[in-house]
């Protein structure tokens, strides 16, 4: 796809309806022809909440796919570490005593 000419993120919070979050250019053709797969972190998200997401690509004559399957994601506090006073060591196994 020698035309295209950028991709849009869409994001939705909860059920609401889908709006246009951010638009990356594609600069480099030869680049995505090697490059497949492309991330992006979303850094306006708030803990507890729940968001959709999907992909549209755009070409330079303004032609837009269809959605790209969508994606959810609910944002949530990771566990606490270890506490090193409970933290405990598996008890060793003793050595075998019948070794050559």
């Amino acid at each position: 796809m020698r035309d295209l000419s950028g991709f849009v993120i869409l994001r939705a919070e909860g059920n609401a309806q889908m709006e246009p979050l951010l638009e990356i250019p594609v600069t480099d053709q030869e680049r995505l022809q090697i490059q497949r797969e492309f991330t992006y972190l979303d850094g306006e998200t708030t803990m507890g909440h729940s968001y959709r997401y999907t992909v549209i690509a755009e070409t330079a004559d303004g032609y837009r796919s269809d959605p790209s399957n969508e994606v959810i994601f609910t944002r949530s506090k990771p566990p606490p570490p270890p506490n090193p006073e409970n933290f405990k060591l598996p008890t060793p196994s003793p050595l075998p005593t019948n070794l050559p």
